[in-house]
């Protein structure tokens, strides 16, 4: 993999978002419907029926939609009918009384849970009028408005990388990459002072999860993920500075390797499958792991971390996060 590939693959997995990226997801998919029609509808004249895939479903429904303070799809909906986003971060710029105008009675929105893992948000207002997200949270599968395909057509993406790629990019010293995953822990949602680092990566997740506004920069379409890897080597490159940039720039890329290998929503929380062995896996190349003890890390944390289920989008992943750090406490200590 070039350092080009790799740094256009990480622009697409980078976002940075306000709220939950599930309701974020059915918010964009009722925001990028509406802005292609020629009026946008009021809360008296739409019709929405929401198909959404059950990993989808059960996150969007506990988690909190930020300034709307409201859990649930139809706040994700009616913040997504009021947002004035042109891109992902919906819920950064919305018309709140419109919005709550769209909460009060939601006879207009039918939400239709379907037997699909993984991210399916499909909307439709009419038979003419219909969007699919697929994979990817903001990944536009389909897009047709009054009969007329708009589906973009984006180039497709590098294939995920492999672990030899990391370890050459990482080692590279590529300033591009080291440019990006430099503005990933700069940007990501700061950390609370006069916390330990765990407390603090503990309580922006569960804040996250509760309605908290500020954005985070999220990874293959986890804010949860994004905190667990960002808020760690920030601490670090206060102490180290650029010597750092190195491992981020591993985690990162494992990051997006193992997300290929798991689904990017399951009923397995992506912390303990994804996440804690990423960050171990940067903290360790840091230190000077081979690539055999970086396949033992991706096999071993998970397993010491245990079964962490999925059970919604919710404060109690700030917990989860909590005893997913510990895992990776060991691998942290070693390269500061």
């Amino acid at each position: 993999m070039t350092p080009r590939a790799a740094l256009r693959l990480l622009h697409n997995e980078i976002v940075q978002v306000a709220g939950c990226t599930e309701p974020a997801a059915i918010a964009y998919a009722f925001r990028t419907l509406i802005r292609h029609l020629p009026h946008p509808p009021g809360p008296d004249s739409l019709l929405a029926r929401l198909h959404i895939s059950r990993d989808a479903f059960r996150n969007a429904s506990t988690a909190v939609v930020p300034h709307l303070k409201k859990p649930g799809i139809l706040a994700a909906a009616a913040a997504g009918c009021a947002s004035r986003a042109a891109d992902f971060n919906v819920f950064a710029d919305f018309d709140l009384p419109l919005a709550r105008r769209f909460m009060k009675n939601g006879d207009w929105l039918r939400v239709v849970p379907v037997r699909r893992n993984g991210l399916v948000v499909a909307l439709s207002f009419n038979a003419d009028t219909q969007i699919l997200l697929k994979g990817r949270h903001d990944h536009i599968e389909r897009l047709v408005v009054d009969g007329r395909d708009l589906t973009p057509r984006p180039r497709p993406l590098p294939p995920p990388p492999r672990l030899e790629d990391m370890f050459a990019l990482a080692r590279r010293r590529d300033p591009e990459l080291e440019a990006l995953a430099l503005d990933f822990i700069t940007r990501q949602v700061p950390s609370g002072k006069g916390y330990a680092l765990e407390d603090q990566v503990a309580r922006r997740v569960a804040g996250r999860m509760a309605g908290y506004a500020h954005p985070v920069m999220t990874i293959t379409g986890s804010g949860n993920q994004g905190i667990f890897l960002g808020l760690p080597y920030r601490h670090l490159y206060r102490q180290r500075g650029r010597d750092i940039l190195p491992a981020v720039v591993f985690s990162l890329l494992a990051q997006v390797h193992l997300s290929h290998k798991h689904d990017r929503l399951s009923s397995e929380c992506g912390l303990a499958t994804k996440a804690a062995p990423a960050l171990a896996a940067g903290l360790a190349f840091a230190g000077g792991a081979s690539p055999a003890d970086i396949r033992r890390l991706f096999r071993d944390i998970p397993a010491r971390i245990g079964p962490l289920p999925c059970e919604g989008a919710e404060p109690a992943c700030g917990g989860k996060s909590r005893r997913a750090l510990r895992a990776v406490w060991p691998f942290f200590a070693a390269p500061a």
